[in-house]
C-alpha cells in the first residue's frame, strides 16, 4: 500500500510509484576505499594539494603549471582521471635549422598547453585498485606530457565464424 500524498489536492488520485523492473537486478555499487588512501604518491617537483573532498577528489600540482585530477565516480564503479597540460612550451633553442625543426616538432608532438587528457579505471576489475591506479598515472597520464595521445587502439576484429580461412598456409618445401 502506497502512503498517502499529504501534499495532493483533495479529490485527486495520487501518482504511483514507479518500480525498478524486475528483470533489472541490484544496482551495482562498489565500496572504494577513501581516495586520498589509494591515491599514488608522485615524485617532487609533483605536490599534492588538499581538496574539499579527500575521500572522492585528489588533486597534483606541478611547478610548470601541469596538473593532475582524481574523482571517484558515482556508485565507485569507476576513477576518473586527467591531466592538463600547463601554460608554457619549452621554448626552441637558437641553433641550426635541424636542431629548431627537432625541437619544434617535439613541442606539436606533446600536449598543447591548457588541454587535458583522460583516462578511466574501471573499478570493478581491479584486483590491486593502489597499484592499478599508481601504473595509471605513470604509465598513461604523465607520457601524455611529452607524446601526445592519439587515442586507444581498436581491439582484434573478432574471427569469421563459418567463413573460410583466407590465410595462406605454407608447407617446410621451398620452390
Amino acid at each position: 500500500m502506497t502512503e498517502p500524498d499529504t501534499f495532493a489536492r483533495p479529490g485527486t488520485t495520487p501518482t504511483p510509484r514507479r518500480r525498478r523492473p524486475a528483470f533489472a537486478g541490484p544496482r551495482d555499487e562498489i565500496d572504494v576505499p577513501p581516495l586520498d588512501h589509494i591515491a599514488p604518491t608522485l615524485a617532487p617537483p609533483w605536490r599534492k594539494e588538499d581538496t574539499d573532498t579527500p575521500d572522492r577528489t585528489a588533486a597534483y600540482h606541478h611547478p610548470d603549471g601541469h596538473r593532475i585530477g582524481l574523482r571517484v565516480q558515482p556508485r565507485g564503479l569507476a576513477i576518473q582521471t586527467w591531466i592538463t597540460a600547463g601554460p608554457d612550451l619549452p621554448p626552441i633553442p637558437d641553433g641550426t635549422d635541424i636542431e629548431q625543426a627537432e625541437a619544434q616538432a617535439a613541442n606539436d608532438a606533446r600536449l598543447q598547453p591548457g588541454r587535458t587528457w583522460h583516462a578511466v579505471l574501471t573499478t570493478r576489475t581491479s584486483k590491486a585498485l593502489a597499484a592499478d591506479l599508481a601504473a595509471l598515472v605513470r604509465d598513461r597520464l604523465l607520457p601524455a606530457l611529452t607524446n601526445k595521445p592519439r587515442g586507444i587502439p581498436a581491439p582484434a576484429p573478432p574471427a569469421r565464424i563459418g567463413q573460410p580461412d583466407t590465410t595462406q598456409q605454407t608447407e617446410g618445401t621451398q620452390k
